[in-house]
């Protein structure tokens, strides 16, 4: 990512916009588990998806600092 070249300022504008798009997917997680009382296996692969997906992005942030 190069997070070692960026401003304070800049990695904090990364972090706040991986923030949001962390926000994001929590809320669809939120609306998958919110369908049916049972998650169907389709819902699972997503939600599984999702997850590593957020993840990954936290990982990313960790990087910034």
């Amino acid at each position: 990512m190069g997070a070692q070249h960026l401003t304070q300022q800049e990695k904090g504008k990364l972090y706040e916009d991986m923030l949001r798009r962390y926000q994001q997917l929590q809320e669809q997680v939120r609306q998958i588990k919110s369908k049916s009382f049972e998650v169907s296996d389709e819902d699972q692969r997503q939600i599984n998806t999702i997850e590593t997906t957020m993840k990954k992005l936290y990982n990313d942030t960790q990087k910034l600092f």
